[in-house]
């Protein structure tokens, strides 16, 4: 489920907190800065299914934004298997929202970048700026650790609600605003070509935002 674009990057950010010394969290640290500076972070993060089949566009707040299907689709997944491979996408671009805004929260700042910027002072000083660097950094680690434990536990809601897409092939389940899973109908999924799965499944996510964004109306009221 890994996302090909911006790979290595989003790897080298990921080993971070398995780190075993504080100089090499520093260097890696220093080198997701300098990789993000060369390869910055795309408008429209996506995630696709193992097969490569199915992707899933975001902007960087997570809001779907289109849902793109490989013509030939068939080759690579049966009908029944177009479901999970949907919501496969879709955590995978999820997780890379998480990623990127974690990598932002790194290199964005200069002083989280690295320690102890080119300023005159005393040694005291520069390992008190290196101490408060190591903190921010781990800090931003445990907060990517809890968004992405956040995104694999399934909200514990008791009851689950359903949104379909326009034609019925597609099923969303959710619990809360949570997607925890998308079904389908198999025998409708396989009248589908690329172009009319892909319209299912946008129009699928499209009900969701709708849906979101009437309960947030309602709870503002």
């Amino acid at each position: 489920m890994q996302q090909h674009e911006r790979r290595n990057l989003r790897l080298s950010l990921a080993s971070l907190d398995a780190l075993g010394s504080d100089a090499e969290l520093r260097a890696q640290a220093e080198q997701v800065r300098r990789e993000a500076e060369t390869q910055p972070a795309p408008d429209s993060p996506a995630g696709h299914d193992q097969t490569g089949s199915i992707t899933v566009h975001t902007d960087r707040e997570g809001h779907v934004k289109d849902v793109a299907v490989l013509r030939d689709w068939r080759a690579r997944l049966t009908p029944g298997e177009v479901p999970d491979a949907l919501f496969e996408a879709y955590s995978a671009a999820m997780r890379a929202v998480v990623e990127l805004a974690a990598i932002r929260r790194l290199t964005d700042d200069p002083t989280e970048g690295s320690p102890a910027a080119a300023r005159p002072g005393t040694r005291y000083d520069d390992e008190l700026d290196e101490h408060l660097w190591l903190r921010r950094t781990w800090r931003t680690l445990h907060e990517i650790d809890a968004d992405l434990e956040r995104l694999a536990r399934q909200p514990d809601m008791p009851v689950e609600k359903t949104i379909t897409s326009l034609n019925g092939c597609l099923t969303l389940h959710l619990r809360g605003s949570g997607i925890t899973a998308i079904t389908g109908s198999v025998e409708r999924i396989g009248r589908l070509d690329a172009g009319e799965l892909r319209f299912e499944a946008r129009s699928l996510f499209q009900a969701h935002a709708l849906a979101s964004s009437r309960a947030d109306h309602e709870g503002d009221r």
